[in-house]
């Protein structure tokens, strides 16, 4: 009797100390942005055992689903973690993104002869994007299969992310799991979103639904290095409050104010009506596209809207810092040319000019997000790195 009170009372701690907890928390992102790192790492060099933290066991890789979508699973300390790969090389992949026509928050999707009922919001104005809505159609019974084996083994926190295209994948799951029935997904489950580098994926009506939700309760983040221009996709404009912010940019904060993105936004507004037309009519053709690799599919009706907004409480990193590489490797072979131009205290010419632009793509990098974290919040793990930015040559 004595052993199974014993028994109890130790189960019950396990379960209480597998809890999730709102807020973010820097460990859970750094050991997130390392489990991202797993499929470039398995890519570049056939192995990620350099990336997977030590409380992290892997039990489940899901094969390639729909336009080339993947995820893992993982449990740590009693929590399970679902991973998404981010996009592929592969042609459907990048279509996936291509393909953001907004369709209902709530609807069907047909497939050949299969039917996917989803919904994602209540919100009758809301729009989500169709291609991770598509995406959705393929992965999510098999998700849902990983989430009951997990169930049965006592474990019901759950944790999900994913970088760039993966993290959009973790909230559109996130949000479409808030309305499944019993049967399908435990009611005791609880669920935490860390998304890294994600492109948005649904207009202002569902972004506002999807943070009261989750992103105000501190259960959903995303995490955008301040130069990757991936968070800023699909194309969006700020609506009724364009003008207004871009008069308190001016005034307030004119350190701050890019005047090439108020052109570029009030250009958007300016022609709100062509572009949306111009943007369901590319949908169209790539969703005939799509059906050429997963057949006939029917899609509910495009909404009217191109306008998509941020999901999940941000939390905003630093650019990865890249070494300056001179356009014209001669000067530093002239003396007299180098005398010429000033320097600061590091010895880098005060002429920017001087140096190639920084590739703004290699911001976006999974491996740039993890030393950005380090950055931040683990100072001295980020200080002893040998490597601080993404090259192929990382080590394994």
């Amino acid at each position: 009797m004595k052993i199974n009170l014993l028994f109890s009372s130790v189960l019950l701690y396990a379960q209480a100390s597998a809890q999730l907890h709102p807020g973010f928390n820097p460990k859970e992102a750094k050991d997130l942005i390392l489990l991202c790192n797993s499929f470039t790492y398995l890519e570049l060099y056939g192995s990620d055992s350099a990336v997977i933290p030590e409380s992290c066991q892997k039990i489940y890789t899901s094969p390639s689903y729909g336009m080339d979508n993947k995820f893992q699973v993982y449990i740590q300390n009693g929590v399970g973690i679902i991973n998404f790969r981010g996009s592929t090389d592969k042609k459907s992949s990048w279509l996936e993104n291509l393909y953001s026509a907004m369709i209902p928050v709530e609807d069907v999707i047909q497939v050949d002869n299969n039917k996917f009922y989803y919904k994602v919001g209540t919100d009758t104005e809301g729009a989500v994007h169709a291609g991770y809505i598509l995406a959705l159609s393929h992965f999510q019974e098999d998700v849902l299969i990983q989430l009951k084996n997990l169930n049965q083994k006592g474990i019901y926190s759950f944790i999900i992310t994913g970088h760039s295209q993966g993290g959009a994948l973790a909230q559109v799951l996130r949000a479409s799991l808030e309305y499944l029935p019993e049967e399908k997904a435990s009611k005791k489950n609880t669920y935490k979103v860390y998304s890294f580098a994600n492109p948005m994926i649904g207009n202002i009506n569902f972004a506002k639904e999807y943070n009261k939700k989750y992103a105000e309760k501190e259960m959903s983040f995303s995490l955008h290095n301040s130069e990757d221009l991936v968070p800023q996709m699909p194309m969006s404009y700020n609506d009724s409050t364009y003008w207004k912010e871009s008069a308190l940019t001016i005034l307030t904060r004119e350190e701050n104010f890019n005047k090439k993105n108020m052109l570029f936004e009030g250009a958007i507004q300016t022609f709100e009506n062509p572009i949306k037309k111009l943007s369901n009519v590319l949908s169209k053709n790539l969703n005939k596209q799509l059906e050429k690799d997963l057949g006939n599919i029917v899609m509910p009706k495009f909404r009217n809207d191109i306008n998509y907004s941020h999901t999940g409480k941000l939390i905003l990193l630093p650019p990865t810092e890249y070494p300056l590489e001179l356009r014209d490797s001669t000067i530093l072979k002239d003396k007299g040319l180098m005398a010429t131009y000033e320097r600061n205290e590091n010895g880098e010419f005060e002429d920017k000019n001087l140096y190639k632009k920084p590739k703004k793509l290699l911001q976006h990098k999974p491996y740039n997000y993890y030393t950005s974290v380090l950055k931040v919040y683990y100072p001295n793990e980020y200080a002893s790195l040998d490597q601080k930015y993404f090259v192929l040559s990382i080590e394994k």
